[in-house]
């Protein structure tokens, strides 16, 4: 690659750089006031997310805050829950909540069929964020892994422990990994849409690998996010897009988030036994910073920043990143003062 190829795209080719490329997790949200007053003007999120200037708008606001290596489109990962009809909407301290959750065999059965095109508020957004973009700054876009939309489509809204999820796909495993399919089918035609329309990387965020113990993990999650990357590898319009995988403290080694064939493993902040000689040359990292650091003293954040950096300074293929999101009590000044710590290392 050259000189002008932006660095996140070199990370993620496993080129090994002095100063690594920084972005964020969650960058556009609730702990920027300017995000504040957007949100503000909107009852429901979703109905926020389905407005590609608003989107646009937001997602520039931490590019033009702190200078930052990558964007990521402003959307949210149950786009493809309520295309299939499910009813998304986001309460106020309650979260995302399902009007017609997955709850019997015929729900499966009967779900309409997924229409990429439904979703076309998405790719316009990612349209407009993109031509908005200067040109050494890549466009991220993402989706929810397969598990993590159906564990929300069953369970109906969020949880700690799913044992709703968990009991339906015991009692129903067949039509539970139908469904699985069918959502994986969609991921496919959703992202290779977002590509088209001009993101540079893919995200997938396993967001609830954490409920699953290994076993599930595999059976459920990896096994689907392995079929996902590998038709979006072998599609002449998505094959040289780079895939970045999020798998939420996940029960399992190295070589398995490894053996996903993603470009890059993102690393939840505690999965600090992670192999990284067993990475070098099959896949960049990502990661891995715990978001609450930032609530701590600037002489804490850059003991620990140093620490990461030291850590993965040898590594071929390094993004900074935090272990997980931005959380709405972040000081936007310590994200300033991180992003300017990594850069002067």
């Amino acid at each position: 690659m050259n000189d002008s190829t932006p660095l996140l795209l070199k990370a993620l080719n496993k080129e090994k750089l002095d100063i690594p490329p920084i972005w964020y997790m969650r960058q556009a949200g609730r702990y920027m006031p300017e995000y504040r007053v957007v949100r503000s003007k909107f009852k429901n999120f979703l109905d926020m997310c389905k407005n590609p200037e608003v989107c646009c708008e937001l997602a520039l606001q931490p590019i033009n805050a702190f200078n930052l290596d990558a964007a990521i489109l402003f959307s949210d990962i149950l786009t493809i829950p309520d295309a299939f009809g499910l009813g998304v909407e986001f309460i106020e301290n309650e979260g995302p909540v399902f009007n017609n959750p997955i709850e019997s065999i015929d729900d499966i059965n009967n779900l309409i069929p997924f229409d990429p095109d439904s979703l076309s508020y998405v790719y316009e957004a990612v349209t407009n964020i993109k031509d908005a973009l200067p040109k050494n700054i890549p466009l991220i876009g993402f989706c929810g892994s397969p598990w993590t939309l159906a564990a929300y489509s069953i369970e109906g809204r969020s949880s700690k422990d799913f044992n709703k999820t968990i009991n339906f796909i015991k009692k129903y495993k067949d039509e539970s990994h139908f469904f699985l399919s069918r959502l994986s089918d969609a991921c496919f035609l959703y992202l290779r849409k977002q590509v088209q329309a001009g993101v540079d990387v893919i995200q997938i965020f396993d967001s609830w690998a954490n409920i699953l113990n290994n076993q599930e993990l595999n059976e459920l999650s990896f096994n689907y996010i392995k079929s996902l990357i590998f038709a979006l590898k072998n599609d002449p319009i998505t094959a040289n897009i780079p895939i970045i995988l999020f798998a939420r403290d996940p029960k399992c080694n190295s070589d398995a988030l490894i053996e996903t064939s993603a470009d890059c493993i993102s690393l939840y902040w505690s999965m600090n036994d992670f192999c990284l000689e067993s990475a070098k040359g099959l896949t960049a990292l990502q990661g891995n910073l715990n978001p609450k650091i930032l609530l701590e003293s600037k002489e804490i954040i850059k003991k620990e920043v140093h620490e990461i950096l030291k850590k993965f300074k040898d590594f071929p293929g390094y993004i900074f990143n935090l272990g997980h999101g931005l959380t709405p009590d972040i000081n936007p000044e310590m994200v300033k003062y991180l992003t300017e710590i990594v850069r002067e290392y």
